[in-house]
């Protein structure tokens, strides 16, 4: 099962299947104890392979304190100093079997349990799962609540703290029903949990870079477009045409751990999965191909080369003169199908792999994912060979995946608590209506700013400016902020009482910037406004293949915004200018 000896211990997973490798959350409602299962494999274990060939179970049939055991884990992460691995795990029955998370020292000492114990709140509200499991008996709103939600991909985050994927926000989106998932902080004991994000679909696989942010997959599937008068944000299947296209692309985002300054890292024509920066400064990412295998790309941080949710309907992009995307390779040293999945940084310039060689007959299985190591000063057309690629471990009947490296790394960011509101407010807004209670402060001070003008990959075959240019100056006269509201399952006689939308608020520019206070909770979207009344647009300067220039609009309608009580909440442009983030794309001093 060890094929060759490491320089440096290596935790991974060891699962029954390929779910860790899957982004998006399983279809179902399931309103039936113990709701809907996500990500789960019947067997998973945390290994560590050490240097000296031994392999190291750390969680298989080893007891928590309460005399239970783990039948399945993910998504493992390295505290700072090297010394305790945070990962998520799951109970047998009769425990309900969802992801819970949970932590232990490297030495394979001092398991234990962090949330879902029995002062975790779970919900935010009442989840999906509303009956027990044999029959029509209804479930208390409490017992729903503690139940029904997954905890995964957790990773360390400065001052002592935890970031989280998590279903506790219950929400099944627009048109389809996936358990959306956003980003939470805790404290290391588990206990002060907050939410960071607001996505209605899938925000996964935090991780936290050198400077301190957090940099995660975003799943932009808004079903929210510019109408075709151009006067308003609709959802799209209220409308037979439209000004722009409703998104469902995989983003790489970043926010801090104080839920401030919101913005992209990585918004590639590729799906960006699992992102993690390497020590060339590239961040490597697993990407799906066309013929629905997995592949590892790399690219420079703040490449742009997709604009999900601005570009015009009509509208083509220009060609980039420069690529900041290199794949890895597609065959093995012996020419045969690979696979490469769940990319991770290694000491001494290595990336860390899941790979799979398809068998002499080209058939996948699934249980062929090992671990892999390779370096990784990748070029254009690379071969396994050149990238020393070299297998580590196999268990050939489990999915061997999620290697992460055990090493101290040093993370420079002063975490701050910004309570800027420990009283109510009151929030007039645009239908009349007022909301008494805790509110947010939403603010940009520079929606004008080109914040692309040095992003990779935006120079254009024809034309010497950025693809993704910025709004010309005094386009925009105000913003409006519209409510993409979350599913209730808290209604007697409904299941399900589908998130309706609204505008709900609109704010004057002013010295080229906006401020407003919104009541946290519903996920947002934001529109800027020109004098005429319609969603500003603009031309961008780069010609396309047809010789035309495209058209953009002032529309954040790629992701969703949300704030949390007593925080600020800062986005970055309006809304092609929202791609870029100059801080990010320097290597970390």
């Amino acid at each position: 099962m060890v094929q060759a000896r490491v320089p440096f211990p290596i935790v991974f997973t060891s699962r029954s299947n390929d779910a860790s490798m899957r982004a998006a959350a399983d279809e179902g409602e399931q309103f039936s104890y113990p709701g809907q299962s996500l990500w789960q494999a019947s067997e998973g274990r945390l290994r560590m392979l050490l240097p000296s060939g031994q392999v190291s179970e750390l969680t298989w049939e080893k007891p928590l304190p309460d005399g239970s055991t783990l039948i399945d884990v993910m998504s493992p992460s390295i505290s700072p100093d090297g010394r305790k691995i945070v990962f998520a795990g799951r109970k047998a029955a009769p425990d309900a079997g969802h992801f819970r998370l949970y932590e232990i020292g490297v030495d394979g000492e001092g398991l234990r349990q962090l949330t879902g114990g029995p002062d975790d709140m779970g919900c935010t509200q009442v989840p999906p799962m509303r009956y027990a499991e044999h029959g029509t008996q209804m479930l208390s709103d409490d017992e729903r609540r503690k139940i029904d939600y997954d905890d995964v991909d957790p990773t360390y985050a400065p001052g002592g703290h935890i970031v989280f994927a998590s279903s506790r926000t219950p929400d099944l989106g627009r048109d389809h029903a996936r358990r959306s998932t956003t980003l939470w902080i805790m404290n290391e004991d588990g206990r002060d949990k907050k939410p960071l994000s607001a996505n209605r679909n899938n925000d996964r696989w935090p991780w936290i870079a050198d400077n301190g942010y957090i940099v995660f997959s975003l799943w932009s599937r808004n079903r929210e477009v510019v109408s075709a008068d151009q006067r308003s944000i609709v959802p799209i299947s209220t409308v037979e045409s439209s000004a722009t296209l409703p998104t469902d692309q995989w983003l790489g985002a970043h926010i801090e751990p104080n839920g401030d300054y919101f913005g992209s890292v990585l918004k590639t024509r590729e799906p960006v999965w699992r992102p993690r920066r390497l020590e060339n400064d590239n961040f490597a990412f697993m990407t799906p191909t066309a013929d629905g295998t997995l592949t590892v790309v790399q690219a420079k941080a703040g490449t742009i080369s997709s604009s999900p949710s601005s570009l015009a309907a009509d509208s083509k992009l220009p060609a980039s003169s420069d690529s900041a995307v290199v794949a890895g390779p597609t065959q093995d040293q012996a020419g045969n199908p690979l696979q490469l999945a769940t990319p991770s940084m290694g000491p001494g310039h290595k990336i860390l792999l899941a790979g799979n060689v398809a068998s002499d007959s080209g058939e996948w299985s699934r249980e062929n994912f090992g671990i892999y190591m390779a370096e990784d000063n990748w070029e254009r057309g690379n071969s396994a060979e050149e990238m020393k690629l070299t297998q580590l471990f196999d268990d050939p009947q489990l999915v061997d995946a999620e290697p992460v490296a055990v090493m101290p790394r040093p993370i420079r960011y002063n975490y701050q608590r910004l309570e800027v509101d420990q009283g109510m407010a009151t929030v007039a807004m645009i239908n009349g209506e007022t909301h008494v209670g805790p509110t947010a402060r939403v603010h940009n001070s520079a929606i004008y700013l080109e914040n692309n003008r040095d992003a990779p990959g935006q120079m254009p075959t024809q034309g010497d400016s950025p693809i993704f240019s910025a709004p010309p100056r005094d386009l925009i006269e105000k913003i409006h902020i519209y409510a993409s509201h979350r599913d209730r399952f808290d209604a007697p006689d409904t299941l399900r009482v589908p998130g309706g939308f609204e505008l709900v608020l609109e704010v004057p520019i002013d010295q080229d910037g906006f401020e407003f206070r919104i009541p946290p909770g519903s996920p947002t979207v934001l529109a800027g406004i020109d004098p005429k009344g319609k969603i500003a647009s603009w031309q961008g300067r780069g010609l396309n293949e047809d010789g035309e220039m495209p058209r953009f609009f002032a529309f954040a309608g790629d992701h969703y915004s949300g704030a949390r009580p007593g925080f600020t909440h800062f986005c970055t442009g309006c809304h092609t200018g929202h791609s870029g983030t100059p801080t990010l794309r320097k290597p970390p001093k």
